[in-house]
């Protein structure tokens, strides 16, 4: 079964988008059709981040160079 009740309308519009739109496209009707959501929306992100524990980036670079060294 198909919302789409023009489909010479629906082909025309797919005809104007650029690849990037068209993956977008593609992406949001397999997310309607699966129920499946991957694209997060800004305003979720941002207040998902905003609870995040802050870093120590000096401490970070350390744990990570103390990782990489003891591979060797």
């Amino acid at each position: 079964m198909t919302a789409a009740h023009d489909y010479d309308d629906v082909h025309h519009l797919v005809g104007q988008l650029t690849p990037g739109q068209l993956v977008e496209v593609c992406a949001h009707a397999l997310r309607l059709v699966t129920g499946r959501r991957t694209f997060v929306p800004w305003s979720e992100l941002r207040r998902t981040a905003a609870r995040l524990p802050r870093i120590d980036y000096a401490e970070f670079r350390s744990d990570v160079d103390a990782a990489i060294d003891s591979d060797r």
